[in-house]
């Protein structure tokens, strides 16, 4: 399976976890909630559909509402999804920020199997004292969409007492290469494509008092840079080839975000009325331990994920093929589960995988 590479850290030493010592304004300290976890509730998100009444399908769209993007069927041969999502700082350097906000307001998109003919309209936020971050924020979101083969087509910029950054993402697929989380089957194996603990991994970063900071630094194996190194890495890798990769094979699929693995779980055994079993987490190595000192639930799926991966439902005669897919492709991948017959979540005593970039 591609990404399980390890390597010596037993030489780094950390870096302060309060962050840059120069006198740069540091983003995540303008917001109380961070990246995806700034996300309305999985329930309250529901009964707020329900009492506008926006629960229910549309019969001139593919689908929409209680789905990752919105698509409508241009021609027989063409579909254009859309999509929306933006979201206060999880790091504090702007460019980085920008990258990890493209890359996640991108992915819902992906999720749906559209890839090509990426636009995203920026939708952009700040505070007067962080004005400066505008231009840096802009390119590392022009730099992540040039990546995916896409780019910044506009945008709309407003003062904000909380900064936020994101994009109105449009795509284009044919009808019949589309994806929801309606189509997983009892017997379908799960896959997902980048490891959890995203939220422990750069909470840990954000520490600033001086004497919380050792009890930070001594819960981790690792030291936190390299943890929030590899979580920023993560963050900033597009689900652009996992999508390309699965979207032949795949059942049902979803990106991992703001509600965590358990939460999007829930969200794909509902919407195609089936169980969700899950067994296995691979997780950034170390934040296991961040999050039982946090309080994050990592362990039991339920830990915020921020630009997470794809999660995949593949019919068991199709995983060997998608497995050499996402191989052939580098991406990586790990089966977390299975589809169940039932309904609901289960996560009892996963096997928790540390994984190193």
């Amino acid at each position: 399976m591609a990404g399980d590479g390890a390597e010596d850290e037993t030489a780094e030493a950390d870096t302060p976890v309060d962050g840059d010592p120069s006198d740069e304004p540091r983003l995540t300290e303008y917001a109380e909630l961070h990246g995806c976890s700034c996300k309305v509730g999985q329930s309250d998100l529901d009964a707020l559909l329900a009492d506008a009444g926006l629960d229910d399908a549309r019969d001139d769209l593919l689908f929409g509402v209680g789905e990752d993007a919105a698509a409508r069927r241009l021609t027989d041969d063409l579909a254009l999804v859309s999509t929306v999502d933006f979201f206060t700082p999880i790091v504090d350097d702007p460019y980085d920020f920008g990258r990890v906000a493209a890359c996640n307001a991108a992915s819902d998109a992906f999720a749906t199997g559209a890839t090509d003919n990426l636009d995203c309209l920026v939708v952009l936020g700040l505070p007067r004292e962080l004005t400066d971050s505008a231009a840096p924020i802009l390119a590392g979101m022009a730099d992540a969409l040039d990546a995916m083969g896409g780019g910044v087509a506009g945008g709309h910029t407003i003062m904000s007492p909380w900064p936020f950054a994101g994009g109105a993402v449009t795509a284009t697929a044919h009808p019949d290469a589309l994806l929801t989380a309606q189509g997983a089957r009892p017997g379908d194996r799960l896959y997902l494509t980048k490891p959890l603990g995203t939220q422990p991994a750069m909470g840990a970063t954000r520490v600033s008092d001086g004497e919380f900071v050792e009890t930070v630094r001594g819960a981790a194996d690792r030291p936190l840079d390299r943890i929030g190194a590899d979580a920023v890495a993560w963050m900033t890798t597009p689900n652009r080839d996992a999508a390309l990769a699965c979207r032949e094979f795949a059942a049902a699929a979803t990106d991992v975000t703001g509600f965590g693995l358990a939460g999007q779980s829930r969200v794909l055994a509902e919407r195609s009325g089936v169980g969700v079993e899950l067994t296995h987490l691979p997780v950034i190595a170390g934040t296991t331990e961040l999050s039982r000192l946090f309080g994050y639930g990592l362990t039991v799926g339920e830990s915020a994920e921020t630009s997470g991966g794809l999660l995949v439902t593949v019919p068991p005669d199709a995983a060997a093929d998608l497995e050499a897919a996402f191989d052939g492709a580098g991406v990586f991948f790990r089966q977390v589960g299975r589809v169940t017959d039932g309904s609901g979540v289960t996560v009892d005593d996963p096997t928790v995988e540390p994984v190193r970039r």
